[in-house]
């Protein structure tokens, strides 16, 4: 796979769209666009294949631990969309289902496991032993739950042409934190100004090296995530296909067209873009149906390309790198790509100074704030409880649970002084969690009318 010569060739790619104007991915466009605007990323590019590369041939064989990754996840909503849960400002339920799902996916843990629809390429499917937590300390090494949440006088961003208006204060967005420390991931609404819209994008390692402050990846927020306000049968996998990205993954589709700009065969990431992935078959143009037991697409004949299949194989469809809309797996040499690019290009991000949570917003907090930050009264109470928040930032979201910790009552909030009416219990012990974004706190409170 690494002892061919490279050989960086320019890709001209234009953006793939599906039915109703929906792009499924931008990456391609906004590298090429970097790489055009500024040629001194395409030379850092070139570097980070060679110091990548280089890693994997000198680890190929060695054991791996599992690298843990702090994220922070930057929420830019709508200004009408103040509390969270609302519109555009999702809620941390669907934060930390987004989360679960790429632990699951990059783990091979996720739910197609052991059995996956079909079973062709099973024998390649890899753990790509990558965890995702969120951020525990910020940039200033204070507490914090690992998301920011902006409300943004911009009702939405064009990914054509505001790309990455999202990751700045000043042009409606939010400042993105140290990309060597942290992976940035901006959650918004990315419907186009024409029509259409975008479902994600990130840049490949080193093709924003020269404006690292666009580093990271983009999803729109009815695609991060399978719960709350996330579109109907979406699968929550665009964040797992960008990070693919992120991490150094081309698409497994042949993106370039003849000169009638007919699809053609082409093994899309066996070059130096993409890490020369050779387990990966040669596919012609998109495939964006379902993949099961029947599905059986063969576009190229893989015998006429260098790569590790003796025979004509079928098209994998399932990969995490496909249009598909049913997608479960990456590949041994993708996840000797992607780990070379955490040794490698982003081994700062591996040495992380920041303190990452691993059990989630909602598990991941519990008494770190005390009663000069959050005060709760009455208790004993009759019903009504007023919750003053005295940190710097407002409380986001309160949780009643019972004594069996099952939820029986949410209020989203945007205040510090909050009154919470919880009459209608029957009388007993409950806890109330408070969130906050510097943190959490949990009262037991006895409610007797």
């Amino acid at each position: 796979m690494l002892n061919k010569i490279l050989g960086i060739a320019l890709l001209l790619i234009s953006q793939i769209a599906i039915s109703q104007n929906i792009v499924k991915c931008n990456t391609s466009f906004l590298v090429n666009q970097s790489i055009t605007e500024d040629s001194r990323n395409y030379q850092a590019m070139e570097e980070v294949v060679n110091k990548n590369n280089q890693w994997v041939t000198e680890n190929e064989q060695s054991s791996k631990s599992v690298i843990t990754i702090p994220i922070v996840v930057h929420i830019v909503h709508r200004q009408t969309h103040a509390n969270i849960g609302s519109g555009t400002n999702i809620s941390n339920e669907q934060i930390e289902d987004a989360i679960r799902i790429l632990n699951e996916d990059f783990s091979k843990t996720n739910s197609e496991f052991p059995n996956p629809p079909r079973n062709t390429f099973i024998n390649l499917a890899a753990d790509v032993q990558l965890q995702f937590c969120l951020a525990a300390t910020d940039e200033n090494g204070n507490t914090t739950s690992g998301v920011t949440r902006t409300s943004s006088t911009k009702t939405n961003f064009d990914a054509g042409t505001e790309s990455n208006d999202m990751k700045k204060n000043n042009t409606g967005g939010k400042d993105g934190w140290d990309p060597e420390e942290y992976l940035n991931i901006w959650v918004c609404d990315l419907t186009n100004q024409g029509s259409g819209m975008t479902l994600g994008y990130a840049y490949l390692p080193g093709s924003v090296a020269w404006s690292m402050w666009k580093d990271g990846l983009v999803v729109d927020y009815r695609y991060f995530g399978t719960i709350g306000l996330s579109a109907p049968g979406n699968d929550g996998k665009t964040t797992t296909h960008e990070i693919g990205h992120y991490l150094g993954l081309m698409h497994t589709f042949c993106e370039e067209t003849d000169s009638q700009g007919n699809p053609i065969c082409c093994d899309n990431d066996d070059t130096n873009w993409g890490g020369y992935v050779d387990d990966t078959p040669a596919t012609k143009d998109i495939y964006f149906g379902n993949v099961n037991s029947s599905t059986n697409n063969n576009t190229c004949n893989d015998i006429s390309y260098s790569n590790n299949f003796s025979t004509n194989v079928l098209d994998m469809d399932e990969n995490f790198m496909s249009y598909a809309s049913d997608t479960w797996m990456f590949t041994t040499e993708q996840s000797a790509v992607m780990n070379g690019t955490m040794n490698g290009y982003r081994s700062s991000l591996k040495n992380s100074p920041a303190a990452v949570n691993c059990s989630g917003i909602i598990n991941g907090f519990n008494n770190l704030l005390d009663n000069n930050q959050i005060r709760i009264y009455p208790n004993p109470t009759e019903g009504r409880i007023m919750i003053q928040n005295l940190t710097p930032s407002k409380s986001e979201e309160i949780i009643v649970r019972n004594i069996l910790g099952k939820l029986v009552y949410i209020q989203k909030s945007n205040s510090n002084l909050t009154t919470l009416n919880i009459s209608n219990l029957e009388n007993g012990i409950y806890f109330v969690e408070i969130y906050t974004e510097n943190g959490m706190r949990i009262e037991k409170i006895i409610l007797s009318k």
